[in-house]
């Protein structure tokens, strides 16, 4: 995410001290103070301008909450020695105003400010990136193919990738091969196929510039009702949601370069629903719409979203479980829910069985079939930091 530097200002705490992360995996976040004296900052931003100053501010506020991420990259400073990672300790939101809405989003003002309070948790010299895997075959899986890849995806212009059994004195360690590399609409991304590689449950250790780091993740957008992600301008026109507990205000977008999923809930207001997918052409650098089953001409139930419950916004994946109603048709009434994650380099949408139901509808299956992975391996990615202490030769 990148912040206004004319409305930034970066201030030093006293008693400070240092920390040190010894890994950020699986979600949680293990810091250790060391008792050596060094930078916690406040950094305040502020934000002005129309309607969208408000969408930025709040996308903050949710990075520096968010118990998926832990540490966050800082980077682009033009203070030295400031770059690195840091953990979140405190943020503050201060509203200023906000006009109300207008059909012109430019001529809603708005102003907001906040300050987060990070505390240091070292460098790249200090850390590596981490992806942690455990590819496995959840029961029950689901009905859209039999493929045995378990795909993870790394940014292709990562140094120094390797991958090691243990983030605690590896005994093996070894340089993995892409098995294709893919173009995004932000990036290029290395795809390795953890199932295959000399190490079982791999566990993938790169480093990465601080400010290319989030470039080609996944990600949640609120669209705020607007139509495009951008504005004739070419200003982002969407809110970033960087956490589960979010209500949105427009639709829900879970997009990562290669996959764009739009889901619009029904409301009080609005009791129409509907799911649109897009696909990214990196030849003609531009999205195109995928055509999805449609009622009456190949459905015989008619199923819409009628809920989406997100459960984990991280950089390796975001995951979901959306309830699906049959709103018309042979089955109306009935509700199936079904969990998803969209992977950092995936071009399809793994859709997985709950525990405990019964099989997916058939005209439910159908609907999805066009983006569900084929693959009944789930690697169970996840990415955080580990330190280089704890992984050297």
């Amino acid at each position: 995410m990148e912040l206004p530097d004319n409305t930034l200002e970066i201030s030093p705490r006293s008693g400070g001290h240092e920390t040190a992360t010894a890994s950020v995996l699986n979600g949680e976040t293990y810091v250790e103070s060391t008792g050596v004296s060094s930078q916690s900052f406040d950094i305040s931003v502020r934000f002005d301008g129309d309607r969208r100053a408000t969408w930025k501010a709040a996308a903050l506020e949710m990075l520096g909450t968010n118990p998926a991420l832990g540490v966050l990259p800082l980077g682009g400073s033009t203070h030295v020695g400031v770059d690195g990672y840091y953990v979140p300790s405190s943020t503050r939101r201060a509203p200023g105003f906000a006009e109300a809405r207008e059909a012109d989003l430019e001529a809603t003002d708005a102003s907001e400010s906040l300050t987060l309070t990070l505390e240091r948790a070292g460098t790249r010299k200090q850390h590596y990136l981490a992806l942690v895997t455990s590819p496995g075959q959840p029961d029950p899986g689901h009905p859209f193919g039999n493929d045995t890849t378990g795909i993870v995806g790394i940014p292709a212009d990562a140094r120094r990738v390797r991958i090691v059994d243990s983030t605690s004195s590896p005994t093996e360690r070894e340089r993995p091969t892409p098995v294709e590399t893919v173009e995004t609409a932000h990036g290029a991304i290395d795809l390795f196929d953890a199932t295959s590689e000399a190490i079982d449950e791999p566990i993938y250790l790169y480093d990465h510039g601080y400010d290319l780091q989030g470039d080609v993740d996944p990600t949640v957008w609120d669209s705020h009702g607007e139509g495009g992600q951008y504005d004739v301008e070419g200003s982002l026109a969407w809110g970033r949601v960087y956490s589960t507990g979010y209500v949105f205000d427009g639709e829900i977008v879970l997009e990562n370069g290669l996959l764009r999923i739009t889901i619009d809930e029904p409301t009080n207001a609005d009791e129409t629903a509907s799911l649109d997918v897009e696909e990214y052409d990196a030849g003609a650098d531009s999205w195109s719409t995928v055509d999805l089953p449609s009622y009456d001409a190949d459905l015989d139930t008619d199923w819409e979203p009628a809920d989406v419950d997100l459960t984990h916004i991280g950089q390796a994946s975001v995951r979901a479980q959306i309830e699906f109603e049959a709103v018309a048709g042979d089955q109306e009434g009935d509700i199936y829910a079904v969990d998803v994650e969209l992977e950092r380099g995936h071009s399809e949408l793994e859709v997985w069985r709950l525990s405990g139901t019964g099989e997916i509808p058939t005209d439910l299956e159908v609907l999805l079939d066009p983006i569900a992975s084929t693959s009944i391996v789930d690697s169970s990615v996840e990415q955080g930091l580990v330190a280089r202490a704890e992984v050297r030769r």
